[in-house]
């Protein structure tokens, strides 16, 4: 045990952090927000431990003087769950962010951004957020398959807007986008050009709108006749590397290849340098997201085109619906695509 007055002791370092008390029970912080809070989520054992260490260290939380007496805090939480180099490297966050913080700021809002390392992290700040009245809704991206995210906050009955989901409740939407429909766009475009053996290299597969476009790609390429193939990048430049190479060294490679993001494309493409190939000569390239490095990088890149600033814009225009109960439009997302310099007919 620390002698008494150690810096290891909370309440002889100075203030009391909810941390502190955290640390003493055992749990998490979002758990002795639930307990000071008197929100469910938290046994009665719990929230009996919590409040009397919370005693014991003379610690009360300040949630920003109660959010100014029941003012709402005109705010609207995001949390990424991504690795930092692929959110600093992608387009498409900015892009997003823009589109969201356009439509936030001309009523008022702000947008409260924040990172986590993993989807228990995310909702353990989902959590902090409710419990401290920071946010007045939250904005989910990437669903999962029986995304606890999303379990999470329709039980909590919290005002959600899932990117890419496809439920509705009361206090939750969805932004929708046919993931199917955009992904056959590319396969016509492929085919098109004469490709009959295509890749697919994919970003995280546990999300279901990467899981909507794989079902989309399997029943597309069989109905056409098309061979068709998939292996996983999880949007990250080495593993996109790894998946070309493989695809790429098989006796009969693909003519044509697509990749989930820009990034992914863009290391696909030195590596497909790196086996002595050229694109479009011998293979063709096509990023699912379209950015300014595809519009300037020598092959210049075909791209989908989905404008990630209006994606960003409807998820906020309907947060904002969704706060003021009024009927939530669904407007279509749709895409097109730019042919580049990196497409072309599949060598004879």
């Amino acid at each position: 045990m620390p002698a008494q007055g150690a810096p290891s002791d909370p309440a002889r370092r100075g203030r009391v952090t909810i941390a502190d008390v955290a640390r003493r029970a055992g749990v998490t912080t979002g758990a002795v927000s639930l307990a000071m809070n008197g929100k469910p989520g938290v046994s009665d054992a719990t929230r009996e431990r919590i409040l009397r260490i919370a005693d014991e260290l003379n610690w009360r939380p300040n949630h920003a003087a109660k959010t100014l007496r029941g003012k709402r805090p005109q705010s609207i939480g995001l949390v990424l769950a991504r690795p930092e180099e692929v959110v600093g490297e992608e387009a498409f966050f900015a892009k997003f962010l823009t589109g969201v913080q356009s439509v936030l700021s001309q009523q008022g809002y702000s947008l409260h951004l924040q990172m986590a390392s993993d989807l228990a992290a995310e909702s353990e700040i989902h959590t902090e957020w409710i419990s401290d009245g920071r946010v007045d809704g939250i904005l989910v991206l990437d669903p999962r398959v029986d995304d606890p995210r999303v379990t999470h906050l329709e039980r909590l009955g919290y005002p959600t807007i899932v990117v890419g989901g496809d439920a509705d409740s009361a206090a939750l939407s969805s932004v929708r986008a046919d993931d199917g429909k955009l992904l056959r766009t590319i396969v016509d475009h492929l085919v098109g050009l004469g490709h009959e053996r295509i890749g697919y290299i994919t970003g995280e597969q546990t999300f279901t709108h990467i899981r909507r476009r794989i079902d989309a790609f399997a029943d597309d390429t069989i109905e056409r006749g098309v061979w068709g193939t998939v292996l996983a990048g999880d949007f990250v430049p080495q593993q996109a590397k790894a998946a070309t190479r493989k695809l790429l060294s098989s006796p009969r490679r693909p003519t044509a290849l697509v990749y989930d993001s820009e990034v992914m494309a863009i290391a696909g493409m030195a590596t497909i340098a790196e086996l002595g190939l050229r694109v479009p000569t011998d293979v063709s390239v096509v990023s699912w997201e379209d950015s300014a490095t595809c519009q300037v990088l020598h092959p210049t890149i075909t791209a989908l085109n989905r404008d990630a600033v209006t994606l960003g814009k409807l998820a906020a225009t309907e947060m904002l619906q969704l706060l003021a109960h009024e009927p939530i439009e669904h407007p279509a997302v749709d895409a097109v695509v730019i042919q580049r310099e990196s497409t072309a007919p599949p060598p004879a």
